[in-house]
């Protein structure tokens, strides 16, 4: 009867190690990077043109686009679809020339517009698409080919900011975005269907993955705060090797316009145990706090500021005030403690679960604004009056979600070995 029961056991245990080995997966190596402007993000190397061009990999928007060579970025103009006097050619660094791939498709005829931002800042332009074989990378040196991958080629982008009739300088821009929110194509007119192309869904009708599943995490921080941050993304699967304690599903918030988007509620803050009110707090508000690894800055909004800053150590540099403007660490960037952490609190699906992000302090330190640097201050990457769980977040959150099922779920991630890649024996192929 042991000896019959063990053999079951064995059986069943072979059985899901083999479904396990089974989930077709495509792994993508990110980073964020120090400095200005930086997200989450995968290096698309191109050997060809014996380059890199850095990728945002953005959780806040589902299309994948690359500017074409011989771009114009245009600016000077604060309205919609206004033409500004200003105009720079997108450098060939961060152009992608498909006339010297051996693997690209010819072009295609396509009109599509992408804008970004609030009040649509930027609007990147596109009238051809096609297919390629591309190379992504990290700078912990991990890699990825995924083949016959469809991109739009974008010629133009639009900023909406004025200029005082100098053109300069030169405003910063992204400059290539891959896009991993859901994908959608509904005939109803209240859902933003996806423009397009979708890698996600590019990779689902290739049958290189087999369900809308998918998982980002960082692996542990590096000593000095101005090294990359690097992690990976797993389409198609969950590696459940790479978080720490439970993986808690949270509400996923849909209605209209945001069903392409993940959003949640707001999370309850604590500092080193020491809490603080939200005033966008789950229990007393709606307010929806979007999960966007393309943008650069948290958003926390508390209640009393005051106690925020005497909690926290932070502060508001006196000529960046204000909603939408970064805080400081009133001391050099290597003074803050390795040892001080932000909590997120999430209440769960299950309001009897919760999940805890520690997120370190000196994570936040991903740029130096001059201001700070004249006080001997450190610029933190987070922004007050706002909610916004951004590219500093995802470095300490393991995030999945299952688009098919509409689910979403939070661990806490930042615990991996640094270049660790993916444990294949623990990829699973849903939230589990």
């Amino acid at each position: 009867m042991v000896s019959s029961l063990r053999s079951v056991v064995l059986l069943m245990a072979g059985a899901v190690a083999a479904q396990q080995a089974t989930v077709p997966t495509v792994h993508m190596p990110l980073h964020l990077r120090y400095g200005t402007n930086h997200k989450v993000a995968t290096d698309l190397f191109l050997p060809y043109q014996n380059q890199s061009i850095e990728v945002c990999y953005d959780l806040g928007s589902p299309d994948f686009w690359l500017f074409e060579s011989g771009s114009t970025m245009n600016w000077g103009c604060r309205y919609l679809d206004c033409q500004g006097p200003c105009n720079v050619s997108v450098p060939n660094d961060w152009s992608y020339d498909p006339s010297l791939s051996t693997t690209a498709t010819p072009k295609e005829s396509w009109k599509a517009a992408y804008g970004y931002g609030g009040g649509l800042a930027k609007k990147y332009t596109s009238d051809a698409i096609l297919n390629d074989t591309f190379h992504f990378t990290n700078a912990a040196g991990l890699s990825t080919e995924v083949p016959n991958v469809r991109v739009a080629l974008t010629q133009y982008l639009q900023q909406r900011i004025g200029d005082d009739g100098s053109c300069s300088p030169v405003p910063e821009y992204t400059h290539a975005i891959l896009g991993v929110a859901p994908y959608f194509a509904d005939p109803n007119p209240q859902v933003q269907n996806t423009t397009g192309p979708s890698f996600r869904q590019n990779l689902l009708e290739q049958g290189l993955i087999s369900a809308p599943v998918q998982s980002m995490w960082f692996e542990k921080a590096p000593s000095e705060f101005t090294d990359p941050l690097t992690g990976s993304a797993l389409l198609g699967g969950i590696d459940t090797s790479k978080y720490e304690g439970p993986l808690v599903r949270i509400p996923r918030l849909l209605g209209g316009y945001s069903e392409n988007e993940y959003y949640t509620y707001a999370a309850n803050f604590s500092h080193n145990g020491v809490t603080f009110k939200n005033a966008a707090r789950q229990e007393e508000s709606d307010v929806k706090c979007l999960i966007d690894s393309g943008a650069v800055a948290d958003g926390i909004d508390p209640a009393d500021q005051q106690q925020f800053f005497n909690v926290t150590g932070l502060r508001e540099h006196p000529d960046r005030t204000g909603g939408g403007q970064a805080l400081s660490w009133p001391g050099a960037c290597d003074s803050i403690p390795a040892d001080s952490f932000m909590e997120y609190s999430f209440i769960g699906l299950d309001p009897s679960q919760t999940v805890v992000i520690k997120m370190p302090m000196r994570n936040y330190a991903r740029y130096q604004d001059p201001g700070d640097e004249k006080l001997g201050w450190c610029t933190m990457a987070i922004n007050l009056r706002t909610c916004g769980l951004s590219a500093p977040f995802m470095t300490a959150a393991f995030f999945a979600a299952d688009d098919e099922a509409g689910e979403m779920a939070l661990a806490q991630g930042g615990v991996a070995p640094r270049g660790s890649g993916i444990d294949h024996a623990s990829v699973v192929l849903r939230i589990p």
